[in-house]
């Protein structure tokens, strides 16, 4: 199974957050990570045709890329286990779940804050993230 990708905001704080939290939760090493500036999110547009956006993308290298809340599920599948029990949120509308992270999305500057540059990666997990 390839490694899931995952695109993010190298500049945003909550982001590198989670990113963190993730690399230290996967244990059976299925994550990959890339700053949505990278070279290796530009050639994931450019095979998918997938436009650009300004939030996090999951993509397993094979269909099509997810974002929003569909993104957070995949990420709960693949990380399995007590994470599971989230995936119950299914049940409620997409549409509500989108308009959720659409507006964390929106106001995770104001709230969390902005870094200058993108911080490079613990070196613990350096093998996790692509160029």
């Amino acid at each position: 199974m390839k490694p899931l990708i995952i695109f993010y905001d190298g500049y945003c704080v909550l982001c590198n957050f989670w990113v963190h939290k993730l690399c230290r939760w996967d244990r059976k090493d299925r994550f990959r990570f890339a700053p949505l500036h990278s070279a290796s999110a530009q050639r994931m547009f450019k095979e998918t045709d997938f436009s650009l956006i300004d939030s996090v993308v999951v993509w397993d290298q094979q269909g099509e890329p997810l974002v929003e809340s569909a993104a957070v599920f995949k990420v709960l599948e693949v990380l399995g286990g007590f994470w599971n029990l989230l995936l119950l949120l299914r049940i409620l509308p997409t549409s509500f779940l989108n308009w959720i992270y659409r507006g964390v999305a929106k106001k995770r500057y104001r709230w969390f804050g902005k870094k200058e540059d993108c911080p490079l990666p613990n070196p613990n997990f350096k093998h996790k993230f692509l160029s």
